[in-house]
């Protein structure tokens, strides 16, 4: 057997009667009192909750400290991409070898292909102006990381959208306070439709999507086909071209590109004096997850440690000549995050603020009313009953139709405070034996 609760009223007023609902009684007006102390400070106390509340936002937003964590990378499956713009200082036709292997051993071509631009090495002046820019801050950056890494994470947190498109779809990308960006260095001279071969530069520049597995990307020199006449035969060799592997680093970075992120290779570049040279970049590269409020980056850091070596057989330095960037994962992420409590701890603190400054004032409200009118009922009396005969003038005066006063058995006059208890004072003062019938004894006879 179940009950149910019905509401047999009027249905319509249901609206009126949810707004009429009100757990917490307000104390009538005309029993409240207003004074001085507890105008001034129910204003004082309104600018305090409005001062702390703001100082309370603004140091959960802005100044909490940032928190590093190491966690296991558990993503070993996902694919990164790799994006990458170099310039080599030798024309696209020279560079034939211009791939990326890893230790999955898979085709070459399975991870994309960069596309090759010609262009000229040299840049014009404000190009190359803005270029050491680039590197001087890029260098103090390298150096100084450690002491300005929370300068940079806090930016990305606050950043409602950090993270841009890959450098290879966006020409250029705005770029950080104070600072130039490297996307806006095109290269000097490029023009459309002049033959390719006319260049002295190659720009090599796309995304590449990789495994987390090691691997290498290299850009090594090709070799030229050559028809000759040897004795009475014709003869087919492979004649190696003029190759220079001096080169300069627009972008290399992995994953979802921010701008706040310190690359240690963008804005490289390395000067080769002689052909028979290799360059190794060996990069450490480190998975980061940002924790904003409401989204998360996941982007790489990487470090790199550069090796250019002089190939001379005499001094049993061999190898092929060309520019590697061998890479290799950290089993290990690094976690960003502020150092703060979750919205609803948040918002119970507010709360408690607030209410704690309300029952506060109306603490101090108290105690210096008290103190006010313990003061003036000893050392001005006459006021003190002046000014309680002038409070009780107008709440005499606002209930007209008061009932009157009744005397009690000792002889005092007392207020009563509303009708019902005017009622029952009246009830009890009635004598009600003088409303009852007279008993009558009677007297049986005959007993």
């Amino acid at each position: 057997m179940t009950a149910t609760l019905r509401y047999r009223g009027d249905k319509s007023n249901l609206l009126e009667f949810a707004k009429n609902l009100d757990a917490f009684k307000k104390v009538p007006e005309k029993y409240t009192e207003t004074t001085e102390i507890g105008g001034t400070l129910s204003l004082l106390s309104r600018l305090l909750i409005v001062y702390l509340v703001y100082t309370e936002l603004h140091y959960y937003w802005h100044e909490t400290d940032i928190v590093y964590q190491f966690k296991p990378d558990i993503a070993l499956d996902e694919q990164v991409q790799m994006h990458v713009d170099i310039t080599v200082a030798m024309p696209c036709a020279s560079l034939s070898g211009v791939d990326l292997m890893d230790e999955t051993q898979q085709d070459v071509f399975a991870y994309g292909t960069l596309q090759r631009e010609g262009v000229w090495w040299e840049m014009s002046e404000h190009d190359r102006l803005q270029f050491e820019a680039i590197q001087i801050q890029n260098h103090y950056l390298r150096e100084q990381f450690h002491s300005v890494a929370d300068v940079l994470f806090k930016d990305i947190m606050r950043d409602p959208h950090p993270a841009r498109e890959s450098p290879s779809q966006v020409p250029a990308a705005p770029p950080p306070p104070g600072a130039l960006d490297l996307l806006q260095l095109q290269p000097h001279g490029l023009h459309i439709g002049q033959p390719e071969n006319k260049f002295d530069a190659c720009r090599l520049h796309g995304t590449l999507g990789i495994n987390k597995v090691a691997g290498v990307l290299h850009l090594v020199g090709g070799a030229q086909p050559v028809v000759g006449l040897f004795e009475d035969h014709w003869m087919i060799e492979l004649r190696r071209m003029p190759a220079n592997f001096t080169h300069r680093i627009n972008r290399l970075s992995f994953g979802q590109y921010s701008r706040r992120i310190v690359q240690p290779l963008e804005g490289d570049e390395t000067i080769i004096q002689e052909e028979a040279t290799t360059v190794q970049y060996f990069l450490k590269v480190v998975p980061t997850e940002i924790h904003q409020t409401f989204s998360t980056i996941n982007t790489f850091q990487y470090a790199v440690t550069e090796n250019v070596r002089k190939l001379d057989s005499e001094r049993n330095s061999y190898g092929s000549p060309g520019i590697y960037f061998k890479y290799d994962w950290s089993a290990l992420k690094i976690v960003v995050d502020n150092d703060r409590d979750d919205l609803v701890t948040f918002a119970i603190r507010l709360c408690s603020i607030i209410s704690g400054i309300i029952v506060i004032s109306g603490a101090i409200n108290s105690l210096l009313v008290g103190i006010q009118r313990r003061l003036l009922h000893t050392f001005a009396p006459e006021l003190y009953h002046r000014l309680t005969n002038t409070k009780a003038a107008p709440s005499s005066a606002a209930a007209p139709t008061a009932p009157p006063t009744s005397v009690s058995g000792s002889g005092q006059t007392t207020q009563p405070v509303n009708n019902l208890l005017h009622t029952a004072n009246l009830m009890a003062s009635v004598d009600i034996s003088a409303y009852l019938p007279t008993a009558q004894p009677k007297l049986k006879a005959g007993l």
